[in-house]
């Protein structure tokens, strides 16, 4: 695995775990400080054809991480 995907990996499971739900491109684009959303994009395409991530086409909020489970606790319910 290249040093960026293991960066998508890692900054997209602590982002699910934080917040309760997937980051979008734009999230992962700022969080690893990239300029571009084609670039993230492209990255993430090719991550999913060799089964490192998931997410269906065209929704936003749907990556999966394989092996990254995450529940949103509210402590006020």
């Amino acid at each position: 695995m290249k040093e960026i995907e293991q960066r998508i990996i890692d900054f997209s499971a602590e982002y699910m775990v934080k917040n309760g739900f997937p980051p979008t491109v734009r999230d992962i684009m700022a969080g690893l400080g990239d300029r571009s959303t084609s670039t993230v994009f492209e990255k993430l395409v090719k991550m999913r054809q060799v089964g490192l991530i998931n997410y269906i086409d065209g929704s936003t909020r749907t990556l999966t991480v394989p092996g990254c489970c995450y529940v949103r606790f509210d402590p006020g319910a």
